[in-house]
């Protein structure tokens, strides 16, 4: 079981985003729910601490850290969503 948890910040962030990006994001969210080896396709930010991950929606991008991780139950708490050209500022 995957759970997905926004902060204040990142829930702010996705409401500010076009209607059709918000969709976007939420149907990759319950894909990765669904997805076998989550990880696979998460790009770890090797920078930041702790176990950070980044997840790509066409243009724009979710970071991610792991909350929790234990056997058939991963946590990621929601940092920020954004344009990738602004998210790693």
């Amino acid at each position: 079981m995957v759970i997905f948890v926004f902060t204040k910040k990142s829930e702010k962030c996705f409401l500010s985003l076009p209607v059709v990006v918000q969709e976007r994001i939420l149907v990759k969210l319950k894909a990765l729910k669904k997805h076998d080896d989550i990880f696979s396709v998460l790009k770890k930010l090797h920078h930041l601490e702790p176990a950070t991950h980044r997840l790509r929606i066409g243009g724009y991008r979710l970071i991610l850290e792991l909350n929790e991780h234990k056997k058939g139950f991963i946590r990621f708490l929601v940092l920020d969503v954004g344009d990738r050209k602004d998210i790693y500022k």
